[in-house]
């Protein structure tokens, strides 16, 4: 606070007064007219500068190591990883900014990342690890700040019903880690994987395929750009996939609150929906 470091700045002001009198009549004078008697001085000095500098430590920051994988494996994105990790990277700023925190990001691997959470070099991660019951006994974990996870795509003429269970139809894929979720969801639909993600929407758009389903930030790049006069999203996310803030089990957990505070913060503020939009990660 301001009127700390007043203090703080009068009391050394008093320590070169009383030890260098002859050195500056300037300064002695400016002090005397302060405090006028050696002794009080003194007194004041050995008062008011541990006060004032306890008033200082008050204010720094704390500080967080963050550990961020650039390349965001395993996820697919089909070369639009530097836009999530710019988005990801202007998330934490605002939200260091708001909460008076200090972020330093550590980059690693993807398989060094958990390693080094392990291990302590940083203090938390930002990772896709999905909340499974056992992997939140290793971890703790922010709300999600992105999701990830699977939609579905249809051509843009197309009205899908959320409670279609797609019966007879057939959903085009390219990820055989999403198919135990879309076998669960849609058990009387047909999936038929592909081997590139163009091919998936190309079955779609010539009617090979009545669904095309992929990852959500896919799935939005698609439909604002390469086909963005062919098909559209027809589902919100299916699942709670996506990228969170993630600490050792109760280890950082006034980090994941602080995280958790801004990142709300940021929502209904507005903020957050421009951070998308700047790095094209939002729905039109």
């Amino acid at each position: 606070m301001a009127w700390k470091h007043l203090l703080l700045w009068i009391s050394i002001m008093a320590f070169i007064s009383c030890f260098f009198k002859q050195k500056s009549h300037k300064i002695k004078s400016g002090i005397q007219f302060l405090l006028p008697m050696g002794g009080i001085r003194m007194l004041f000095l050995l008062c008011v500068l541990p006060l004032a500098c306890t008033g200082c430590s008050f204010q720094k920051k704390k500080s967080y190591l963050i550990g961020i994988d650039p390349s965001w494996f395993p996820l697919e994105l089909q070369g639009r990883e530097a836009r999530l990790f710019a988005f990801s990277h202007d998330l934490l700023t605002e939200i260091a900014h708001f909460e008076k925190i200090r972020v330093q990001e550590v980059y690693r691997s993807w398989d060094n990342l958990a390693l080094g959470l392990e291990e302590k070099k940083y203090d938390a991660i930002l990772s896709s690890i999905y909340p499974h019951l056992y992997e939140q006994t290793k971890y703790s974990f922010s709300d999600l700040y992105i999701h990830t996870g699977p939609v579905l795509v249809v051509k843009k003429q197309t009205e899908l019903n959320l409670s279609d269970r797609l019966a007879q139809k057939e959903i085009a894929l390219y990820s055989k880690e999403m198919q135990p979720l879309l076998v669960q969801i849609y058990p009387q639909a047909s999936i038929r994987l592909y081997p590139t993600f163009p091919e998936v929407v190309e079955a779609l758009v010539n009617d090979i395929a009545d669904v095309a389903a992929m990852g959500h930030l896919l799935a939005i790049f698609y439909t604002k750009h390469s086909y963005k006069e062919k098909v559209k999203i027809a589902t919100p996310p299916l699942s709670e996939a996506g990228l969170r803030l993630i600490t050792l089990h109760e280890e950082q957990n006034e980090l994941i609150e602080t995280f958790n505070r801004g990142l709300a913060h940021l929502k209904n503020s507005g903020a957050y929906d421009l951070l998308l939009k700047k790095w094209d990660l939002n729905l039109e």
